[in-house]
């Protein structure tokens, strides 16, 4: 399984659990979040990352509540 692309801003790094579904985020595009992350769309940030590594891509954006279905 993949990992979550989901970011902790407080602790500057990103999550550690593997990717349950996809969300689509503000910028239109979709994320593999943990049901965690999936759960807290609210509050969560996810950034794309280069590949399995802790090495952003991407700036943090927040999620859409609507979420899609995994594919």
């Amino acid at each position: 399984m993949e990992r979550c692309d989901g970011y902790y801003r407080l602790e500057n790094r990103r999550c550690d659990r593997s990717a349950t579904r996809d969300v689509r985020a503000t910028d239109g595009r979709f994320y593999l979040v943990c049901d965690y992350h999936a759960h807290q769309a609210w509050t969560t940030s996810v950034a794309r990352w280069n590949g399995e590594s802790d090495l952003r891509a991407s700036a943090p954006i927040g999620l859409r509540t609507q979420l899609a279905r995994a594919s």
